[in-house]
């Protein structure tokens, strides 16, 4: 386990969602892993669908971007603050465009596997600042 390569890892997972190079993404996932919302607002889902599942982001906030403002590593697991911010320009989530900004505070942790992919994360976004801030 190398904390600091899983590190540079999360760090270039980010940076590839703002790039939008969904692919590349998915290359860092384990087959087999899993997404975790621990605020319940969607589904558990494998991580091959990750790409699916910021498709619909981006489709809704065409300039959405994330920033990351703390990671930790230890052992097999890295734990990150993070915002999304971009604006609400189309669906997402069910709600239709409202054309406002928005700046979503999320807490995540990975777990990796022994050769550095990601396996496993958990993600807590606050979707109730999210729709405050959208709510026309």
């Amino acid at each position: 386990m190398d904390p600091e390569k899983n590190l540079a890892t999360i760090r270039k997972a980010a940076d590839l969602v703002n790039r939008r190079e969904l692919a590349e993404l998915v290359a860092l996932f384990a087959p087999g892993g899993a997404r975790h919302d621990l605020a319940g607002a969607y589904a558990d889902f494998g991580l091959e669908q990750a790409s699916d599942f910021l498709g619909e982001l981006l489709r809704g906030s065409p300039d959405m971007k994330i920033v990351l403002h703390d990671a930790f590593a230890a052992g097999d697991r890295v734990a990150t603050r993070i915002t999304v911010e971009g604006t609400h320009a189309g669906p997402l989530f069910g709600r239709p465009g409202t054309g406002k900004r928005f700046v979503v505070n999320q807490l995540n942790i990975y777990r990796f596997t022994g050769d550095g992919k990601i396996v496993e994360s958990w993600q807590l976004a606050d979707l109730a600042g999210f729709d405050a801030q959208i709510r026309g």
